[in-house]
């Protein structure tokens, strides 16, 4: 038995993964092995005839190779070491893995799905997929690549949540274990959520920042498949598991482990040209204003189509619906804005009318219909309107019981037009646009 010096073990830093067009292609990175004494990135009975003979006293070992010979860790190169690379070398022999691993190299990562004899390598950041079918020889791995050919490497398993391919080209690549599930990359959630803990997920690929309601970063790596949901944050070293539920394109909810659940509201928040987009929304209200210069000069074609076909649909059912106020320009909007002021004040105004810049009936998608007052809320029409007004494409925009949601006070008369799909999944939702994007109403002063 020998005694060593004892050393931090560090990756030797090399070039990151070539393009996904290679995948499996990589340069010049080497990593420390245990057990690999001849320093080849894999271990092999090469290894233990060094060990062998360094233990008869016929050969030395330098400083990496006696890092690597300590494989138990106990500052002692002997013969339990020699045992413990005999078992490494056992358990490489025809084992392939399972679930989901992280391949690193140089601190490039990239995701292996493993099945029975099949796989799928996901790239970090874009999700892009490229399937293979695997099988192993000894422990010799060679992977048919869907759009690559054919590869070979040696693998090496350090324990039962990390092992080591050595690639054709001489490139070792570290695996981890991330979780059981195989990811379904179709089922990304790429994009910014905020939460209703107070939470922000900016998602790229399969991974991404979490900022908590403290404003706390911490980074994380999540798998999706199917109702199953693993997220592995920071340097934790346990996965945390959930089941998520999908409501509609913009929402879903984890229910963690713990029983405890979490609703996600996607909100990516783009201002083109002075105008607002909230998940490719255009948004005008008290928060966000349109500018002075925005003017499409009438109702948007999609929209009046819409509000012709409900038009249409109305009358079959006996009503009669006619817009009475459809598009109004910036100018337009500040000259009754300011007359609503005149007359009852500016906090009253600011009730049931919008500033310059901040109407909906500006950006060409929304419109009165009929009468434009209280008196038209218990009307056949406007409870006809509320019913049925998704299935052309339309939400009513500012709901009874929702006025300090939506910064107005219940108007039956206005609606806005969405698009069929959205509109339906607003108004399932029970949600006001604000809610349903998570977004707030409220002027600045």
């Amino acid at each position: 038995m020998r005694k060593i010096r004892r050393f931090t073990a560090s990756a030797v830093a090399g070039a990151v993964i070539a393009g996904y067009a290679q995948p499996f292609a990589a340069l010049g990175a080497t990593t420390l092995i245990k057990g690999d004494i001849s320093r080849d990135d894999r271990v092999s009975v090469a290894d233990i005839v060094l060990l062998k003979n360094y233990l008869l006293g016929r050969y030395g070992l330098n400083e990496n190779q006696s890092i690597a010979a300590d494989i138990n860790c106990d500052g002692n190169i002997d013969t339990f070491d020699l045992a413990e690379m005999q078992d490494i070398i056992l358990r490489s022999r025809n084992k392939l893995p399972q679930g989901t691993w992280i391949g690193d190299i140089a601190g490039s990562k990239r995701y292996f799905s493993f099945g029975d004899g099949t796989g799928t390598l996901i790239a970090p950041s874009s999700g892009k997929t490229n399937e293979f079918t695997i099988e192993c020889d000894e422990d010799m791995v060679v992977l048919n690549i869907k759009n690559g050919g054919t590869v070979t490497a040696f693998i090496t398993w350090s324990d039962e949540n990390s092992f080591v391919l050595k690639w054709e080209n001489g490139t070792a690549e570290t695996f981890r274990y991330f979780c059981d599930n195989a990811i379904n990359s179709s089922e990304l959630l790429t994009g910014r959520w905020v939460t209703d803990k107070g939470s922000t997920y900016e998602i790229s690929g399969l991974s991404g920042k979490l900022t908590d309601k403290s404003k706390n970063i911490s980074r994380f790596e999540y798998a999706p498949n199917g109702e199953d949901i693993v997220f592995h944050f920071g340097s934790t070293d346990n996965n945390t598991e959930g089941k998520i539920k999908h409501t509609d394109s913009m929402h879903f909810t984890v229910t963690w482990a713990d029983g405890s659940a979490e609703t996600f509201t996607k909100q990516e928040i783009e201002v083109k040209n002075g105008i607002t987009y909230v998940n490719g929304i255009l948004i005008a209200n008290k928060t966000y204003a349109l500018p002075s210069d925005y003017n499409p000069g009438k109702i948007l074609s999609d929209a009046q189509a819409a509000f012709n076909e409900m038009q249409a649909a109305a009358k079959k059912a006996g009503y009669n619906l006619t817009i009475v106020s459809g598009f109004r320009s910036y100018s337009y909007q500040g000259q009754l804005y300011n007359g609503y002021v005149a007359r009852d004040g500016k906090a009253a105004a600011d009730t049931y009318s919008a500033r310059a810049g901040h109407s909906e009936h500006q950006t060409g998608l929304a419109m009165d219909i009929n009468n434009a007052s209280s008196s038209f809320n218990n009307t056949p029409e406007a409870k006809w309107i509320a019913a049925n007004c998704y299935k052309y494409g339309f939400i009513l925009r500012y709901p009874k019981g929702k006025e300090s949601i939506t910064g107005y006070m219940y108007e039956s008369w206005h609606v806005r037009y969405l698009g069929k799909q959205l509109a339906k999944e607003v108004c399932d939702s029970g949600l006001t646009l604000e809610e349903f994007l998570c977004i707030d109403s409220k002027y600045k002063s």
